[in-house]
């Protein structure tokens, strides 16, 4: 009987891990997406169009759409306005699912809520933000081990004003719940860089040094931290 139990409790935890991993396509897909360079788009849009095609269910094919608009505007970047319908346009589309208690899927909701709030007006941008945080912390309940919905909260939390709660402070140990969470290499990746800028923010430079040289060392070609590290060396970071 007490075996049949720890077989019982072994198989709900590797359940419970795979419920929140991505697949092996969407982990090669963020990988390419970080180190991406002019080499690599041809491969990044094989990828895209392999995922797009790929059977899924409901949600999980909800959740690569949304993480996949949001690389979509990062590499090519459009008008404000359309920027914002489009983001728009996809929250809309989620509302209906939002009471989907999967960490992923919730996670890829707040993001697209978090990437918005550049193209909001002040009001929008107060309802998006309480919104998207109120979502992180939700998927944090399901999985407090999350990484994107650690990384999400973190970031969010840094851009939000002090009096709400937020301020790189209070981020920087979400970041480091992030980091100690972070299995796959563009999870490394992008919590080093991103912890690279609480700090870049805080004028921390030993710190500043030990994160950023770490998220190169992983992806030393890739466009997105070289364009992070050139923002950098002309005084302004991702938080400034």
């Amino acid at each position: 009987m007490i075996k049949k139990i720890l077989t019982v409790l072994f198989l709900s935890f590797v359940l419970t891990i795979l419920a929140f991993s991505y697949s092996k396509d969407f982990n090669e897909l963020y990988n390419l997406y970080y180190m991406i360079n002019t080499n690599k788009e041809g491969d990044l849009n094989a990828i895209i169009e392999k995922i797009k095609n790929g059977n899924y269910g409901k949600i999980e094919k909800q959740t690569y759409e949304n993480l996949i608009l949001l690389m979509d505007i990062y590499m090519n970047p459009k008008s404000k306005r359309e920027t914002y319908k489009l983001l728009n346009d996809n929250i809309n589309k989620n509302t209906p699912l939002l009471s989907e208690k999967d960490a992923d899927y919730m996670s890829s909701v707040a993001d697209v809520m978090s990437g918005a709030i550049n193209y909001s007006s002040f009001n929008d941008v107060i309802k998006l933000s309480a919104k998207a945080g109120e979502i992180y912390d939700n998927a944090l309940k399901v999985n407090a081990n999350h990484f994107p919905s650690l990384l999400g909260k973190a970031i969010l939390t840094s851009y939000s004003p002090e009096f709400v709660g937020g301020g790189i402070d209070k981020a920087i140990p979400i970041f480091k719940k992030a980091e100690s969470n972070a299995k796959e290499k563009w999870e490394k990746h992008v919590v080093y860089l991103w912890t690279s800028q609480a700090y870049f923010k805080n004028k921390d430079k030993a710190n500043y040094d030990k994160y950023i040289k770490m998220a190169k060392d992983i992806f030393p070609e890739g466009a997105f931290i070289k364009n992070v590290i050139d923002m950098n060396n002309k005084g302004k970071g991702m938080f400034n």
